[in-house]
């Protein structure tokens, strides 16, 4: 299986397409969204419903949670005032149909044996993995050798090897657009932390999405224009 995955939306459509387009190029034969399809963009409804239509296996991302509960949850964290203006607006925006289907979206999903889907962390919507602690914590708590995540904006690749110690990979360091490299979770454990799909946050990153081929075990990571 070439599983396509793609994460962090943020309710920007134009980007979403591109994405999508250079997946369907690499050869992906099944999606993953690893979260936050809404907030920041201003097209929400015409996010949630393409990826709805295409049925998209999806995780649900702190921003989703957030645009849904917002003014009821006291535990939603908000980075930045911006988060939390953009928030508050997606919310009435958002029809009852794809309201609900956000509603419903799973904290982790498994597309394999040996991979698991979660947004920022297995115990936490909110972790950063910019801190090793949280590193750590999603190894320990990784039901598979596999995990694939997104939030942080950034594409790393974490490989905690059998004698626990961990590297930390930045796909992109060398100024190229495309990295493949194989995963062995037959002997370490990974951390494949997905870059951003928006172009409308305050980072600017590239755009990312990236293909795992699960028979073969190998990783492309690819920024998209």
């Amino acid at each position: 299986m070439k599983i396509g995955v793609f994460s962090d939306v943020h309710g920007d459509l134009v980007s979403l397409l591109r994405v999508l387009r250079a997946l369907e190029r690499l050869g992906a034969e099944k999606l993953v969204c690893l979260g936050d399809l809404v907030v920041h963009g201003q097209r929400p409804n015409e996010v949630v419903e393409l990826i709805r239509t295409l049925d998209v296996a999806t995780v649900g991302g702190n921003h989703d949670h957030g645009a849904i509960h917002y003014g009821t949850d006291p535990k939603i964290v908000f980075f930045n005032p911006k988060s939390e203006l953009h928030t508050a607006l997606t919310q009435p925006l958002l029809s009852d149909e794809n309201r609900g289907y956000l509603e419903e979206l799973p904290e982790c999903i498994q597309p394999c044996a040996a991979v698991s889907c979660v947004h920022a962390g297995y115990r936490d919507r909110y972790a950063l993995l910019y801190n090793q602690i949280n590193v750590v914590r999603m190894f320990e708590d990784a039901p598979t050798p596999l995990t694939l995540c997104g939030h942080t904006h950034r594409t790393r690749i974490y490989r905690r090897r059998p004698d626990g110690t961990t590297d930390e990979i930045d796909p992109f360091a060398s100024g190229n657009r495309e990295w493949c490299g194989e995963i062995d979770w037959f002997e370490d454990q990974y951390i494949l932390n997905c870059g951003n799909t928006s172009q409308l946050l305050y980072d600017r990153l590239p755009s990312v999405c990236g293909l795992l081929d699960a028979s073969a075990r190998v990783m492309t990571w690819k920024q998209v224009s």
